[in-house]
């Protein structure tokens, strides 16, 4: 098959020809028997590297997408309820909408369901196909980069496509997408993304209707595995441009079905999850939403340091940690220097990829790919409910796998071309790159074995999270509760106070961190019968936060505890704190009942309660309580003066 004629004989022409020309049929269909090596490898390394993950169990959200996910444990019977319901239902009963935009991301759920009805709960196979789904993904990067980024006439191994394929598979912000099954979504949003990219390419170069139509049936499984997966209707013909010189016909033809499986996808999504974007109720909690409460420069100058951090983690990826929950992430504005070096940065990587499209296409693509494709997880576009996370880095780390190669592979040897000796230098940077990716995702990999493993190396790194310091504390609680030897239970237990009480000194209305501590401090009482010491801890929670937790063991120490002291405490608590200091009346009228439940005839108790109706407009209930008061001291000066006020006012 012939090549199509070039519109003109200019260098920039030249360049894309020599780089990503058309393919022969034959060479096409001899593509892999001709890179058998390459493919070997690029499959066989992920699988190696990531074996250890077989050993593995369920982590972090896989609860939410697998392990108690009600359709999941449904196998194939469930599949309804998972394209039919926004995503967090299996898991939470309803739509709460504790995320902007919601959630609908049915593809791997549904894929695990079919895992379930195969193998039952086995996080095994879970692991297994993470892994099978990533070596898939690496060789599909080889394929698709080798289309436009080869060069005549070279070795698979003198070229860009296999060294950024291979660096793209060790890379060790990817550890928290392959070891975390929950990361299966975004696994299967790049796997379908590059085969809308590969059938894109394929045809332009070759006109066949069947390309069109499995771009867009890839693009649509893209779609329904992440939303980030739309960025490749920017990213798709960027690439024509640059690497076939598509016309603007050309380009809309392509890009045209894709968009009408966009408007699809869309109008599924909105019909499910009943909006577009919000659902007019704003998200209070930082958790969800880590820059409510902050300024529109703090905000944005937060974000932008976000992207340095990003840009860092991709040539450095050192630490790494799965939690960057406030305030791990500091808030800062547009004084800090943080936030201006990283803004210098990507006005600098904007320029680079304007100035050098025409000489260096490569150089320009790889920096627009990973803009464009971060952009939408950036919180720049809309909220995506966490200040920064390595997951997101996943689909733009191809940009940056091929800014790696171009650099060691082509620039560097073309820069250093007339110092001699110098060409082994190029050799040694990938090396060095190739080495420390693969030591630093190895060591990094045994941390997401279980829930203590991954807590423990967060809490190394992610110091100043709330819900690292909240989460660690929790699983030696945990810990803990399964052991039978009292001695081993309490020194769990003081070892995880200190990171409790770091979460709430942190954010001190965090209600995990409430729980966790009111069930630490409930654990040691059983052991210490410490009874003044559990209250003022009882009190001081209360303080920062009502939790169903405190509620219940109260409930549990009405039966149990000195009634002296739970009376003070009730009255301490109740009135002094929820009602006088909080105004929270209905809690407040709760807790005074508690103490009433085991001292009826306690008169502060009385006099608080019959005072907390008549502020909060019980009139019936205030005169009921004060009469029975003064049942038990006829001329109490406080009860009658509730009892004349409530009666007044319930008269009018």
């Amino acid at each position: 098959m012939k090549k199509k004629p070039t519109k003109s004989k200019s260098k920039k022409s030249a360049n894309k020809k020599s780089i990503g020309s058309k393919p022969a049929q034959k060479q096409i269909n001899s593509f892999w028997g001709a890179h058998w090596q390459p493919a070997l490898i690029l499959f066989v390394i992920p699988l190696v590297l990531y074996a250890t993950t077989l050993s593995f169990g369920y982590v972090l959200d896989d609860k939410i997408v697998l392990s108690e996910n009600k359709f999941v444990q449904q196998g194939m019977q469930g599949l309804g309820g998972i394209f039919g319901k926004e995503s967090m239902v299996g898991f939470l009963g309803e739509q709460q909408d504790l995320i902007v935009g919601a959630r609908y991301r049915p593809l791997s759920l549904a894929t695990f369901a079919v895992e379930y009805g195969i193998w039952g709960a086995s996080p095994k196979w879970s692991h297994f196909l993470n892994m099978l789904f990533y070596a898939l993904s690496g060789l599909l990067l080889f394929r698709v980069l080798s289309q436009f980024l080869s060069a005549k006439g070279t070795k698979w191994w003198q070229g860009v496509p296999f060294w950024a394929s291979l660096l793209f598979v060790l890379h060790p912000v990817h550890t928290e997408v392959v070891a975390n099954i929950k990361g299966r979504d975004e696994i299967l949003a790049l796997l379908f993304a590059l085969a809308t990219l590969y059938y894109s390419i394929r045809y332009i170069d070759y006109r066949k209707f069947i390309a069109l139509v499995l771009a867009a049936v890839s693009f649509f499984l893209a779609l329904m595995a992440k939303e980030n997966a739309l960025t490749f209707i920017a990213v798709i013909p960027l690439t024509l441009f640059l690497f076939r010189g598509a016309s603007l016909k050309e380009l809309v033809r392509v890009t045209g079905p894709l968009m009408l499986t966009f408007i699809i996808y869309l109008g599924i999504r909105v019909s499910v999850i009943g909006y577009l974007l919000g659902s007019g109720q704003e998200v209070t909690g930082i958790m969800n939403n880590p820059f409510y409460g902050t300024t529109f420069g703090e905000k944005y100058a937060t974000i932008m340091y976000t992207l340095g951090q990003y840009v860092k983690l991709l040539f450095f990826p050192h630490p790494l940690t799965h939690d960057y929950y406030p305030y791990q992430v500091p808030i800062i504005n547009w004084l800090d220097a943080r936030a201006l070096v990283s803004l210098a940065l990507y006005l600098g990587l904007v320029w680079i990829m304007i100035r050098q499209w025409k000489q260096r296409p490569i150089l320009s693509w790889s920096i627009a790919y990973y803009i464009l494709t971060l952009s939408i997880v950036s919180n720049i576009v809309f909220p995506v409910g966490a200040p920064m996370n390595e997951r997101f880095l996943y689909m733009p780390s191809v940009g940056a796998a091929v800014f790696l190669a171009y650099l060691v592979w082509e620039l560097l040897p073309k820069a250093l071309a007339k110092f001699n000796g110098m060409k082994p230098l190029s050799w040694t940077l990938l090396g060095l790159f190739i080495f420390g990716f693969t030591i630093k995702s190895w060591t990094r990999i045994p941390a997401w074995k279980d829930e203590m493993s991954l807590n423990r190396a967060a809490i190394k790194v992610s110091t100043n999270s709330a819900r690292a310091n909240s989460y660690m504390a929790y699983s030696l609680y945990q810990a803990g509760l399964q052991t039978n030897d009292q001695t081993q239970r309490k020194q769990l237990y003081e070892e995880a106070l200190p990171y409790v009480n770091r979460a709430l000194e942190i954010y001190p209305t965090y209600s995990d961190a409430v729980t966790c501590k009111g069930g630490l401090v409930a654990g040691l009482y059983q052991m210490d019968g410490n009874l003044d010491r559990l209250l003022d801890e009882f009190y001081y929670l209360l303080r920062a936060r009502h939790v169903v937790f405190l509620d219940q063991y109260m409930a549990y120490l009405n039966g149990q505890a000195d009634r002296n002291k739970l009376a003070q405490f009730y009255h301490r608590a109740g009135f002094q704190l929820l009602a006088e200091e909080q105004r929270n009346y209905p809690l407040a009228l709760q807790y005074l009942n508690y103490g009433i439940q085991i001292a009826p005839s306690n008169l502060q108790l009385l006099q608080d309660l019959a005072s907390v109706y008549l502020t909060a407009g019980q009139y019936g209930n205030a005169i009921q309580i004060s009469q029975r008061g003064l049942q038990l001291q006829a001329g109490n000066a406080r009860l009658n003066q509730i009892l004349q006020e409530a009666s007044r006012l319930q008269s009018n």
